[in-house]
């Protein structure tokens, strides 16, 4: 499963650590919550990331009131887990510590992510350098837990290796052998024959 999939499934399901936080109630320091996922919410994020095994899955944030309605989150997530040698196929185990900062505003908000359908023909316009815009939300509480999935997501390794690997080692096949029945450099030589009988 790809990792823009993995994301998609993530966002479609409720939060496997929960971490609920109504926004209209935030102060003005802010809200922390954390949580630590037991034995079998690490089974059943093994299954989401699809992956050999989730060992551990921590969540720590501070929520903040952003704008009028909006949420600031500033956190972290961490975590061992175990995948695949992308060469040899042997367990590779991997430590997960990211810091992760989003904001969210409620549905519909001016300060949404959105497409400029005249402008820009329909396409979303995301300044590299520039601070990612809000994403939506539906209500008066988000999960930071669905969030801190998705960037948990986003941290493991797309092409992990093993110690001792290294992408050197895989031969790709670079035709040599084809060389010698190459139809064309038959017809090639046949024609070489022929031109110096003649």
């Amino acid at each position: 499963m790809k990792k823009s999939e993995q994301i998609e499934e993530l966002a479609n399901r409720k939060a496997i650590l929960s971490l609920p936080v109504t926004v209209t109630r935030l102060k003005s320091l802010g809200e922390m919550v954390k949580g630590e996922a037991d034995a079998p919410m690490c089974e059943e994020l093994t299954r989401r990331l699809d992956i050999r095994h989730v060992h551990s899955y921590a969540v720590e944030c501070r929520v903040f009131a952003w704008k009028k309605n909006g949420a600031r989150l500033e956190g972290r997530v961490k975590g061992e887990v175990e995948q695949t040698c992308v060469v040899s196929l042997k367990p590779v185990f991997e430590t997960i510590d990211e810091a992760f900062e989003l904001t969210l505003v409620p549905k519909g908000s001016p300060f949404a992510r959105r497409a400029n359908d005249q402008e820009n023909g329909g396409e979303l316009v995301i300044d590299a350098e520039g601070e990612d815009p809000p994403e939506e939300f539906e209500g008066d509480e988000i999960d930071v837990g669905l969030y801190a999935e998705e960037f948990f997501a986003l941290a493991l390794n797309d092409y992990p290796k093993a110690d001792g690997i290294d992408f050197d080692d895989h031969v790709e096949d670079d035709g040599s052998e084809d060389q010698g029945e190459n139809p064309f450099a038959a017809l090639a030589g046949l024609k070489d024959k022929l031109d110096q009988s003649q």
